[in-house]
């Protein structure tokens, strides 16, 4: 199972987005959602780190935090809350 992380102003969109896609992969994630303040305290073990498109500013700030991947979801994804067309961005993102 690999740990996916998102991040955006507080947690509370990407919390949604986050139990669509844990049920759209079918075990094969554990997506959990965090505000840009705390989702640091998280990243133990994470595969890939994905950003609301209302933060992307910070990639920069936060690849520089991280050792995985980091990306923005796009924001027509993000809008149609999405989780399919995010997993299959998670899979092109790590190779899969």
């Amino acid at each position: 199972m690999k740990k996916i992380i998102l991040v955006c102003n507080g947690g509370m969109s990407t919390s949604m987005l986050a139990k669509r896609m844990n049920d759209e992969g079918g075990g094969k994630y554990e997506v959990s959602a965090y505000g840009e303040q705390e989702y640091t305290e998280h990243l133990d073990g994470a595969a890939c780190v994905l950003v609301g498109p209302q933060i992307r500013y910070l990639i920069p700030q936060i690849k520089q935090n991280v050792s995985v991947p980091v990306e923005s979801i796009k924001p027509q994804i993000y809008g149609r809350m999405d989780a399919k067309a995010v997993l299959e961005m998670v899979e092109k993102l790590l190779g899969e």
